[in-house]
């Protein structure tokens, strides 16, 4: 179905794709780029890269510079703010986060808040027990998720367990857009939309 549609390149990252799906491209004499972003500079350094094999460098050089100075202001702008602590959802039952070395644990870094999660795992599974001693001062979820996936507080505060955690019964949730979970450009604009809602004060 790919070789169908005669791609210039194919994206592609290597945590959710197969090397033997690159090694069957290649034999089909298809290109492939496949990125591997464990932090937002990451993210900023594949991007000027696909731009250079685009043949677009100017414009993935502007990119990249443009990228780099929101985040510069960004950082400049928390300097004061002391960071949040977070738990981010990405499943609820099971309850799945993000481990600490992802880019979206960074991404939260940048917002201006820390992932209570401190895993070596990209995905671990965590206990309501755990998040209830650790406590987190909000919930944050990404906009896509559907509602099996990401429900309302109201909703979570009626499931088994989730009473006990101090984030749901106060209503501290901040939901942003899903280009927190894809390594691309739009990621900056949900690192900053995550840094308004935990630091109003700073990014009034």
């Amino acid at each position: 179905m790919i070789a169908a549609l005669h791609p210039d390149i194919v994206l592609g990252t290597k945590g959710f794709n197969r090397l033997e799906t690159v090694h069957a491209l290649d034999n089909l004499g298809i290109s492939s780029y496949a990125t591997d972003p464990h932090t937002v500079n990451d993210i900023i350094a594949s991007s000027k890269k696909l731009a250079d094999l685009l043949g677009v460098p100017e414009a993935g050089a502007s990119l990249a510079a443009e990228m780099g100075h929101q985040l510069t202001n960004l950082q400049q702008r928390l300097a004061s703010s002391p960071a949040k602590h977070v738990l981010f959802v990405v499943w609820h039952q099971p309850l799945i986060s993000v481990g600490k070395h992802t880019f979206i644990a960074d991404a939260l870094r940048l917002a201006g808040a820390l992932s209570i999660v401190d895993s070596e795992q990209d995905w671990p599974h965590v206990s309501l027990e755990e998040v209830a001693r650790l406590q987190p001062d909000f919930l944050v979820f990404a906009a896509s998720h559907s509602s099996s996936v990401s429900p309302t507080v109201e909703t979570l505060a009626t499931l088994p367990g989730w009473s006990i955690v101090d984030a749901v019964k106060n209503r501290r949730v901040a939901v942003i857009d899903d280009a927190v979970n894809r390594p691309a450009p739009r990621i900056i604009s949900a690192i900053e939309d995550l840094a308004r809602q935990l630091h109003p004060g700073s990014l009034c």
